[in-house]
């Protein structure tokens, strides 16, 4: 049985996106099943990643599991939606090890549960006490203005053109008063030294 049929069995609809791109929807009671089937008859043995998209308006998490052939020569977008508030999947770090990262980053970046996962720990945030950053309210210059708080103008605060022109022109006095220092002592000496002049007669 080809992939679309078995889908059609399923009243799931495969979406071709191009010519080795597929996508399918799947409830969330039937994720763990159907992913199992694409490992088992139709060969899609690599889990490339898991990506969750937060549609807020809606009160959902979308997550998307991208699982491509051992061929390396077709992808499928196993698609589910979870309620953003109860946030729960099942874990699939025992079908992919590469799973366990995946979902300890989405756990931390958009509080998404994994019951019987083993390592639901800091991934990238140590000690991080407030909502998930990646979830879309989260308030990121709120938070940012709250942990680095902007200081005010200094008073000693210089304006850079200002300070540069100022150099250029010093400069150029300078190289002018060294020229003129120059031009004097050379005229003194010659004043001191006059040149004698040789007569004819010698």
């Amino acid at each position: 049985m080809d992939l679309a049929s078995k889908l059609e069995k399923l009243s799931l609809e495969l979406v071709q996106k191009n010519d080795y791109l597929y996508k399918v929807s799947v409830k969330i009671d039937q994720l763990e099943s159907l992913l199992l089937s694409f490992i088992n008859e139709f060969n899609y043995i690599t889990l490339d990643s898991i990506n969750c998209r937060d549609d807020l308006e809606d009160g959902l998490f979308t997550i998307t599991y991208c699982l491509q052939t051992e061929a390396r020569d077709h992808i499928v977008m196993v698609q589910t939606s979870i309620e953003r508030e109860t946030a729960s999947l099942p874990t699939m770090h025992t079908i992919w090890p590469q799973a366990e990262i995946m979902e300890r980053e989405m756990h931390e970046m958009f509080g998404v549960d994994f019951p019987g996962h083993p390592t639901l720990i800091d991934f990238a945030l140590e000690y991080w006490d407030n909502i998930p950053p990646l979830r879309r309210d989260f308030d990121t210059l709120e938070y940012v203005n709250s942990m680095n708080p902007f200081r005010g103008q200094r008073t000693d605060a210089l304006d850079t053109k200002e300070e540069m022109k100022k150099k250029r022109e010093a400069k150029k006095a300078a190289k002018l008063k060294a020229e003129q220092e120059a031009a004097a002592k050379a005229a003194q000496e010659e004043q001191n030294n006059p040149k004698q002049e040789v007569s004819g007669d010698e």
